[in-house]
């Protein structure tokens, strides 16, 4: 589904802002996530996950599981991919969309810690 108008600036600008991520080839081997996750302070060692994969049916288990959790109280985060409409939609907490801003400061933390690694290799 494409973005609407309202829409496109939004997707344009995330897009922007991630294309210097988007290197050819493949890079096998966790060595470099591991890295960089380190470097966050290993931001998933600090809530639980759940990890939905298979064929089928990821977007409806997903769903069910976040209305489950978030009416029980919990806080909720989700990732899917690809996004239907708006590129935001992919990152939600408790079922709303990540604002902008928001997802601008984290990619911009990301980008910092690449940038500049505080314990470069000699």
């Amino acid at each position: 589904m494409q973005a609407t108008n309202n829409q496109q600036p939004i997707t344009n600008l995330i897009n922007s802002l991630l294309q210097p991520f988007q290197h050819f080839g493949v890079h096998l081997g966790l060595e470099r996530i591991k890295h960089l996750l380190d470097q966050l302070n290993n931001p998933h060692h600090r809530v639980p996950i759940i990890h939905v994969a298979g064929t089928n049916g990821k977007g409806s288990v997903c769903a069910y599981l976040s209305s489950i959790l978030t009416e029980a109280g919990y806080k909720v985060g989700r990732y899917t991919s690809p996004h239907l409409v708006d590129w935001t939609e992919r990152i939600c907490i408790n079922g709303q969309p990540i604002a902008i801003s928001t997802l601008e400061g984290i990619i911009a933390e990301i980008t910092a810690v690449i940038e500049n690694p505080p314990n470069p290799p000699s």
